[in-house]
């Protein structure tokens, strides 16, 4: 029953912001405290009740409680730690909650909308982890995923345990720190809260519980996880990040390239004496590992600074939270003060309803206490949360992918963006350049140089109804930059290409002589070369086969009563149908016994092939038979389209030990590899383009398959460094300049006479590096 409360004796004393839903619908205004998707949900529907997400100020009470009983909301869940709840209502019941003044976000809860996978399309990650990099002598490489870096994650913690996060294999190393900073190893580190696993996930999650659908940024790298607890204090956090400092130090044997931050005290200014500021300059200074900040989730409008102040360090990159399609900034996100452009946030990424991993532990603990009505949508491997905290993993796996690029990325010898009474009056007098813990690092230059500046949606001030202001300053690079979004929403694939051509101009020699012909090129000289590097292939292949495939884990839950818990647990992929293939095979491979988990299962495919949710073609049930094939044939009603493709399964679990005491659940898991072949008739057939979507399984000339009357013509993006061209005329002093040292080094070759076309030769090629 609803409750019938006044809405004087609840605190409903204010109109929501001023207008009504009507006007929210006609596009006239945005409310603050609710998100722009519910907008879809009750277009043709306003009486239709709708799950949403309902975030609080903290702490969350008995008040906010009675506010959503008054408003007309069915509460059907806590969150442990965050403040909300998930609730049932329809248009009017979340109108009349808008005037609450202790409301914080409403969401639509979306369980069937994955958008975890929408995100890394959104800045073009998926395009880049499919795309192969050809080298200078047309030898091709697999695109760049983030293999061979590390990303260090200081957070709540993180569930090593998770089938995306594997511990030993994804996480390398879990830490949890006591009072005392003392740092033990343990499995899950993340049993509270979720929020360090979903960062994680975000970051470098495998996917392997979607089917690689909810892959992170970085999928190939690997991860550290540093548990500071659930309430993290700015004492046990500058531990974690000494911790990093201690253990990136050269040579650097997990490979750290980025440290995550998802966290911050209230907003101000970069401070120079702050220990946060000193640690953070010391790990990238010294060690060269990048530091990511939230921006934070305070909002503003420009006339005081919202923004975090350990993202506003130089060095540090602070990261605002841009809407999932990448359409604007959200009305959480932090924006620095008009003005004082080192408040500003450095760039975006997705931030709201971002689907990432969660921690098993805090989810099922939610889950065995729901109904069975309300367990059937949810699944306990994935949830979506919106903030900054949320943005900023994406940013910290972009980094990762960078540096697999071009391991070489260092400090370069810009400045940050600051204000012109900085310039002179900085740090007593100092003056801002004459401090060069100022200077960014490349890394930094070359996200901010290849994102989208987003436009103001409208004439609205101070902000738009994307958020974004209408004044922006021009940065160093000639582009926008304004206190919401700083440069813009990160562009992986141009960032990605930014990189390539500045480690093909540094170490390439293009003339043939022996020597790289450019090795102090900067960042400005890559900016005018890399255009032509991401480009669209064509090539025929003489192949009647196409081949893909993935990995997974099929799963499964009991509680302590052993009654099985319904899960939407998909770990389905889109297959792509082309025109002129007659045959589907499918070939699924795993293991049914768990001696180890005391569990066994019996796995089969299913394909949706006409995308209404059911199964049209099923495998047939064949029990403990862990190598199953079959082939499924193709006809032209489905050319074109897209096949969804999973696995599903059965199994039992007879583990009643240790395992099931600590955890309050039962869980099977169980690896699998689908591999996938499609066959064709002989001729000509075509391979277009293919969706850069994160659930999409990406075709390929089968291995060994070759054909003397079958041909297949193949577009792809490719990332083509025989395309890097240097630029032609030298910039002139720039980051660093040439420095008179090799003017003394010529003059003297000159003098000495013997050897002196080879020396002049070696000043003639630096110099032809551009310096900008």
């Amino acid at each position: 029953m609803m409750g019938d409360s006044s809405d004087a004796e609840i605190g409903f004393d204010r109109t929501p912001f001023g207008f009504t839903l009507d006007q929210w619908y006609d596009g006239e205004q945005t409310p603050t405290d609710l998100d722009g998707t519910l907008l879809k949900a009750f277009e043709d529907a306003p009486d239709v009740r709708i799950e949403v997400m309902v975030q609080f100020e903290p702490p969350f009470d008995g008040e906010d409680m009675n506010a959503l009983d008054s408003a007309g909301l069915e509460v059907i869940a806590h969150m442990n730690v965050l403040p909300a709840v998930l609730a049932k209502g329809d248009r009017a019941s979340i109108e009349r909650l808008s005037r609450y003044p202790g409301l914080y976000w409403v969401e639509e809860n979306s369980v069937m909308e994955y958008q975890m996978e929408k995100t890394t399309t959104t800045i073009n990650a998926t395009k880049t982890w499919e795309s192969p990099v050809i080298d200078a002598v047309s030898k091709e490489y697999p695109g760049i995923d983030g293999t061979g870096t590390t990303v260090v994650v200081v957070d709540s913690g993180v569930d090593a345990g998770h089938p995306d996060l594997d511990l030993g294999e994804k996480v390398i190393k879990n830490y949890k720190s006591d009072s005392d900073l003392g740092w033990r190893e343990v499995e899950n580190s993340d049993t509270s809260s979720g929020h360090g696993t979903h960062c994680a996930g975000t970051i470098a999650g495998n996917g392997d519980a979607s089917g690689g659908a909810r892959r992170g940024v970085a999928p190939g790298a690997k991860l550290i996880g540093l548990s500071t607890g659930e309430a993290v204090s700015i004492f046990n956090a500058l531990g974690g990040l000494e911790w990093v400092y201690e253990n990136s130090k050269p040579p650097n044997r997990y490979n750290i390239k980025a440290v995550s931050n998802s966290w911050g005290p209230g907003p101000g200014d970069y401070n120079p004496e702050d220990a946060i500021t000193k640690i953070s300059q010391m790990i990238t200074f010294e060690n060269n590992v990048v530091v990511v900040f939230a921006a934070s989730n305070s909002g503003g409008d420009g006339s005081d600074i919202q923004t975090n102040p350990y993202g506003n360090v130089p060095s540090n990159i602070a990261v605002a939270a841009f809407a999932r399609d990448g359409s604007g900034v959200a009305s959480f996100s932090s924006r620095g003060q008009s003005g004082i452009i080192t408040t500003y946030p450095d760039m975006g990424a997705p931030g709201v309803g971002i689907w990432s991993t969660a921690a098993r532990r805090t989810m099922i603990s939610l889950m065995t206490k729901q109904s069975a009505a309300s367990l059937s949508s949810i699944d306990p491997y994935y949830f979506a949360i919106s903030g900054t905290s949320m943005a900023t993993p994406h940013i910290s796996g972009v980094v990762a992918l960078l540096f697999q690029a071009y391991p070489g990325l260092k400090m370069s010898g810009f400045y940050e963006e600051a204000e012109g009474e900085k310039q002179t009056g900085w740090n007593g007098g100092q003056g801002w350049k004459n401090d060069s813990k100022n200077k960014v690092h490349e890394v930094e230059l070359i996200l901010e140089a290849s994102a989208r500046y987003v436009q103001p949606s409208d004439e609205g001030t101070p902000l738009a109804e994307n958020y974004i202001p209408q004044n922006y300053s021009i940065g160093w690079n000639g582009k926008p930059f304004d206190l919401a979004q700083g440069f813009g929403l990160v562009q992986v694939d141009r960032a990605v290409a930014i990189a390539l051509t500045l480690r093909e101009l540094r170490e390439r020699d293009f003339d043939g002589d022996g020597l790289p012909d450019h090795p102090d090129a900067t960042v400005m000289c890559a900016l005018k070369a890399f255009e032509p590097v991401l480009v669209s292939r064509q090539r025929t292949v003489p192949t009647n086969r196409l081949f893909t495939s993935w990995s997974g884990e099929w799963s499964r839950f009991s509680n302590q009563t052993n009654q099985i818990i319904p899960m939407n647990h998909d770990t389905s992929k889109l297959v792509y149908v082309p025109e002129g293939s007659t045959e589907l095979e499918l070939i699924l491979t795993y293991n049914p016994w768990n001696t180890d988990g005391k569990s066994l299962a019996s796995l089969y495919a299913t394909i949706d092939q006409d995308g209404d949710g059911s199964a049209d073609w099923s495998m047939d049930a064949s029990f403990l038979e862990g190598y199953r094939t079959a082939t499924v044939p193709v006809d032209q009603s489905s050319y074109g389209t897209y096949w969804s493709v999973n696995v599903e399964g059965r199994g039992i679990d007879w583990d009643f030990g240790e395992r099931f005491r600590e955890t309050q659940y039962k869980e099977i898991k169980v690896e699998f590899i689908m591999s996938l072949n499609i066959s064709f008739p002989p001729g000509s057939h075509e391979l277009p383009e293919q969706e850069p979507h994160a659930q999409v399984a990406y075709w390929a000339p089968s291995p060994g398959i070759t054909s003397a009357d079958t041909f297949m013509n193949i577009t792809e993006y490719v990332f083509d460094l025989r395309r890097v061209v240097p630029p032609e005329e030298p910039e002139g002093p720039g980051e660093e300049g040439i420095g008179l040292l090799w003017l003394f080094i010529l003059l003297a070759v000159a003098s000495a006479g013997g050897g002196g076309y080879a020396g002049y030769r070696y000043y003639q090629k630096r110099k032809a590096g551009p310096k900008a």
